[in-house]
């Protein structure tokens, strides 16, 4: 009777991807360490390090973000190669090492696509002597290394990864659009030190969407179908949910500033009516129903732009009534089709 649940509870996180990242990258250490082990390259280790500086979570972000750290990541191993060849031909050691390693950490300041260049910069500057091997050879040899682990990388994040990114990213946005609809409609404000750490905490998930958007945009790029979809449609959604919630912050303040807002009927229709049209889009975002109608919001944007004691209502409502038509308009848009493994 109880195994069901244990099962349940041990197959969860691998179903919402809590265990697939750990799994792929242990994964991927051991077929580099296995490569380089039977092509008996010494130092095998190395090969373990390119797949740890290359290596994310999924495909989307391997060929993304990782995509950056395989360019620098080549640059710089070109780069200390070079380097090992000045020194084969007579440069000083540490004045070339240093010189090279504080050339491609100032080039990887203004490119952040070069972070990872110094790092492999120093593995094939360090290379020491292997019995009867030159230093120029032992640098051959980790630049062979950091080959089979950035190859590994690349073909178990693309064979292997989970291709939801877009279901991922519309299932946290409506969890964020959720969120900000509950405390808009909410009979108590939070002000003061509660309400800036709830703001902090929707601005780091905000920051979460847009790295899983760059994520789906790029699979969805993969497994487009004919012409259909924009090539950043997941990144335009990311964007418009950082405009919703900041509506929503402006919004919160007009009511927090105006003393006995909340007696006021036509204010409390106006949040409601708010809370109500950003809850039926996040509802949207999930696969819970059609986009939302935003006449009631229509209405009261309207209503605000009358009477005095209304008109600070007018700026927050329209604005946030236009991003919500937008962002309406994105969930109608065709995506491309994207694989069900």
């Amino acid at each position: 009777m109880n195994g069901a649940p244990a099962l349940q509870r041990l197959t969860g996180p691998w179903r919402h991807g809590r265990w697939r990242p750990g799994v792929q990258l242990a994964a991927a250490v051991a077929i580099a360490w296995g490569v380089a082990t039977a092509l008996h390259l010494p130092e095998s280790f190395w090969a373990v390090m390119s797949v740890l500086i290359v290596m994310r979570p999924s495909a989307g972000s391997t060929l993304d973000a990782g995509w950056n750290r395989v360019c620098g990541t080549a640059a710089g191993a070109l780069c200390g190669l070079a380097g090992v060849y000045l020194q084969h031909h007579g440069a000083p050691m540490l004045a070339t090492t240093l010189a090279v390693v504080m050339l491609l950490a100032f080039a990887s300041a203004a490119a952040p696509g070069l972070r990872s260049a110094p790092v492999a910069a120093l593995i094939i500057l360090s290379a020491g002597g292997i019995p009867g091997h030159s230093a120029l050879q032992v640098a051959l040899l980790r630049m062979a290394q950091i080959g089979i682990g950035v190859g590994v990388a690349l073909a178990v994040s693309t064979l292997v990864s989970e291709y939801h990114a877009g279901a991922r990213f519309d299932e946290g946005c409506a969890a964020l659009l959720h969120g900000i609809a509950k405390r808009m409609a909410a009979a108590r404000r939070p002000a003061g030190a509660e309400a800036e750490r709830i703001h902090a905490g929707t601005r780091a998930s905000l920051g979460r969407l847009a790295v899983l958007a760059g994520g789906a945009d790029l699979e969805a790029r993969w497994w487009r179908r004919g012409t259909a979809g924009g090539h950043s449609a997941y990144r335009d959604k990311a964007r418009l949910a950082a405009r919703i919630f900041q509506d929503a912050v402006v919004l919160d303040r007009v009511f927090r500033q105006m003393q006995g807002a909340q007696a006021d009927a036509a204010w409390r229709e106006a949040a409601q009516a708010a809370g109500a049209a950003v809850a039926g889009m996040a509802d949207a975002l999930a696969g819970k129903g059609a986009p939302p109608d935003l006449d009631g919001l229509d209405r009261c944007a309207q209503a605000s732009q009358g009477p005095l004691s209304n008109a600070l209502l007018a700026a927050p409502l329209s604005l946030l009534l236009d991003d919500l038509r937008n962002l309406q308009s994105a969930l109608v848009r065709p995506l491309p089709e994207q694989p069900t493994h």
